[in-house]
């Protein structure tokens, strides 16, 4: 069993080694692992320090010329580690800017081995968010509220990025939908993704996180108005 970490990554040159150095602090001892990012378009020195760390950490770097967005990165990202993995593999996927405590990745693992996805829950007892906005938390509420309600998802925080796989079922996902196995271009992919996992089966489960904004080097690359909407077009389209 190993654990494959799939890091979207654009403009982090704040984050990206503090980020590395804590998933090696925790995952190191216990199993083996990869990092692969995938670093979309960065034009600050996210890339120098990768290329750095890669001498010293297990890391892959996928490399985007310009900025696609976080679906494409996702998917360059997961595409790879559907391909270099074992069914009996996990995957996780993080945010790049440290909201993400690689700590919770234990959590995860253990609770995987009965599940095919588990998500890092802000929303479930003992998850919480530090140092967010009113505003985001409020739209972040309302969407997963409409995602209950459109999808009768059981899920409290079904737009986490934040979560484990199961490689075997990321590999029938990526057989199934080839090419359309990530569709959406910005962080409504993260949904989007879940969906398809659910509807093929996928036995899905949350586990809390502490996410804290307090942790981020330099600013959100969220644009919020934008993101809602295209969230509001993802649900009318899986709906119908």
């Amino acid at each position: 069993m190993r654990c494959f970490i799939v890091l979207p990554c654009f403009n982090e040159e704040k984050n990206i080694k503090q980020l590395v150095h804590s998933i090696d602090h925790v995952l190191k001892p216990l199993l083996p692992y990869k990092i692969i990012v995938v670093n979309d378009g960065s034009y600050d020195r996210t890339g120098e320090i990768l290329k750095d760390l890669s001498s010293e950490y297990p890391i892959e770097i996928l490399e985007h010329p310009f900025n696609l967005g976080l679906g494409t990165a996702l998917k360059t990202g997961l595409t790879a580690a559907a391909e270099e993995t074992f069914d009996d593999d996990f995957v996780v996927t993080m945010d790049s800017d440290n909201t993400h405590n690689p700590k919770h990745v234990l959590d995860m693992l253990t609770v995987a081995e009965k599940a095919d996805v588990v998500v890092g829950s802000r929303y479930v007892k003992g998850g919480t968010q530090l140092n967010v906005s009113f505003h985001r938390v409020f739209l972040s509420k309302t969407v997963n509220f409409l995602v209950r309600i459109v999808f009768r998802l059981p899920l409290k925080d079904a737009t986490s990025g934040f979560r484990c796989f199961k490689a075997g079922l990321l590999k029938r996902l990526y057989k199934e939908f080839g090419d359309k196995f990530i569709e959406a271009k910005g962080f409504e992919s993260s949904l989007e993704l879940l969906l398809k996992a659910v509807n093929s089966g996928g036995v899905v489960v949350e586990v809390p996180i502490v996410l804290d904004y307090g942790r981020k080097g330099g600013a959100s690359k969220m644009r919020l108005f934008s993101t809602v909407v295209r969230y509001l077009v993802l649900l009318f389209k899986r709906r119908i």
